[in-house]
């Protein structure tokens, strides 16, 4: 496993990669490519765009889902000062075309941590697909979807998903843990 931190609004972020192998990134991409996604997810309330989702349930994934599993492990390892409870998880699809706009993942007071997970089997950086990092109003930072990718931030730091190029071929998926933490 290798990490770099990020660091935004004077928090920091980590960025893991080889986390999970090269089988698993196979294998839950093979898993993601047959859901039934529906376009009911917003990045905020008033958007008219949505995104592409699949829901699952939060009390399995962290059993059932290899990802769900060290999703937890690195929660877990990064913020081992606080317990954390899995409010919610899906998995957003996007591509080339759609919208997205930049928004945080709770209140600004709020001590939540979002881990992201980027679930394609292959990416290229040409493609785009960038998750961007906003520090007032201006972007601050980017992480590149790299599959088997980890990503894990504080919440409410304003960010979004960008959507792929025209030149990519592929759907983009991430995987979004949310985490809530408990009081």
């Amino acid at each position: 496993m290798e990490f770099k931190t990020i660091t935004i609004e004077q928090r920091p972020m980590y960025v893991i990669d080889n986390a999970v192998t090269e089988e698993e990134v196979h294998d839950f991409y093979n898993l993601v490519t047959n859901l039934s996604f529906t376009r009911t997810e917003r990045d905020n309330r008033g958007d008219a765009h949505c995104i592409f989702n699949a829901e699952f349930i939060p009390e399995k994934v962290e059993t059932s889902l290899r990802v769900g599993v060290v999703a937890r492990q690195l929660l877990q390892k990064f913020f081992p000062d606080s317990e954390y409870l899995l409010q919610r998880s899906y998995i957003n699809m996007s591509h080339y075309g759609d919208m997205a706009y930049p928004h945080r993942d709770c209140a600004l007071s709020a001590k939540d941590v979002t881990v992201l997970y980027y679930a394609n089997k292959d990416w290229d950086y040409r493609w785009g697909g960038e998750t961007i990092f906003y520090e007032n109003h201006e972007s601050e930072n980017i992480v590149m979807p790299k599959p088997g990718r980890f990503l894990i931030f504080p919440g409410f730091i304003e960010h979004k998903g960008a959507v792929p190029t025209r030149e990519c071929v592929s759907s983009r998926f991430t995987f979004a843990f949310k985490y809530k933490e408990r009081q």
